[in-house]
């Protein structure tokens, strides 16, 4: 089972991205947290947590739909 995608993408961009479009949604990594995932918060409420970030951004539209 393949829990993190093969690193043929750079995700660094694609957060940059998604941060700037959407400023009122948090995405946290998963340093310090004792899940090691990533999640994505609006206003304190989490929205989605995902194993990987390229999992997360591919939720745009679950994140998105939330709000």
């Amino acid at each position: 089972m393949d829990i993190v995608p093969p690193p043929s993408e750079d995700q660094v961009p694609r957060l940059q991205a998604f941060r700037a479009e959407h400023p009122d949604i948090e995405i946290a990594s998963p340093a310090g947290s004792r899940t090691g995932m990533w999640s994505a918060y609006r206003g304190g409420t989490i929205l989605v947590v995902k194993f990987g970030l390229c999992q997360l951004l591919d939720h745009r539209d679950e994140l998105l739909a939330s709000g």
